[in-house]
């Protein structure tokens, strides 16, 4: 016999911790960052922005995607002012695009768009 699953509440839901942060080593930079999984509010609203580049500014997408999942050990965003998040653009694009792959992971998007519906 299995056993049954138990039917979720409002509150169990509101309580679970789902917002997971991942540890990610990043050996060009001797050392690690983490990384998470955003809240819908943010993700939703992280997806209208990367839709909504057109295709000249299109390769800012890596960009808003990785000042938004950059976070520390806590989940503090650590790429806040707009200077930090334009500094990101002398970093290594091998780098990036291995974090962006990661990120767009965690949130559950593919890498050819984000997402159409939740």
């Amino acid at each position: 016999m299995t056993e049954a699953t138990k039917q979720l509440t409002a509150d169990d839901i509101l309580a679970a911790s789902d917002l997971e942060i991942r540890e990610v080593h990043v050996p060009e930079w001797n050392g690690s960052v983490y990384m998470r999984v955003l809240p819908a509010d943010e993700g939703l609203e992280l997806n209208e922005k990367m839709l909504a580049l057109s295709k000249e500014k299109g390769h800012e997408a890596i960009f808003l995607l990785l000042a938004s999942s950059l976070v520390t050990s806590a989940g503090e965003r650590l790429f806040t002012a707009p200077d930090q998040i334009a500094r990101l653009r002398s970093r290594s694009q091998k780098v990036l695009i291995r974090l962006q792959k990661i990120a767009l992971t965690l949130q559950g998007w593919s890498e050819e768009e984000p997402v159409k519906n939740v």
